[in-house]
């Protein structure tokens, strides 16, 4: 896969308003975050504010989120910064747009962000 196809798909996988959403999310994080990582409050804001679904749009820059049955309190695991909590079974929690985003974010990490391989 190549960085080209990765980018058409993404245009083919998501709707504008939701690209529109991660691109401005990812630009403020840049600027706003210690880090220059997006926040789950970061993404519940810009997910209000371009009317996108909060998981499919953290699932877009690595951030699962699990509303607590019966509350309105949201668990945030972070996919990129701490893998391990992202398990195979909490991801299968989440229905198949959260988990292709998901899978999207994680795919093109790999790309500029190639894990070491151990021998």
């Amino acid at each position: 896969m190549t960085p080209e196809r990765l980018m058409e798909a993404y245009g083919r996988l998501f709707p504008s308003r939701l690209r529109k959403a991660h691109l401005a999310l990812v630009a403020y994080a840049e600027e706003a975050s210690p880090d220059g990582w997006p926040t789950p409050e970061m993404v519940a804001h810009f997910a209000r504010l371009y009317k996108v679904p909060r998981a499919r749009l953290g699932d877009l820059v690595g951030l699962l989120c699990r509303r607590h049955p019966g509350t309105r309190r949201d668990v945030w695991v972070d996919a990129i910064r701490d893998p391990g909590k992202a398990t195979p079974h909490l991801i299968r929690r989440h229905d198949r747009a959260v988990q292709v985003a998901l899978g999207w974010c994680l795919f093109s990490r790999d790309l500029w962000m190639p894990r070491p391989v151990l021998h």
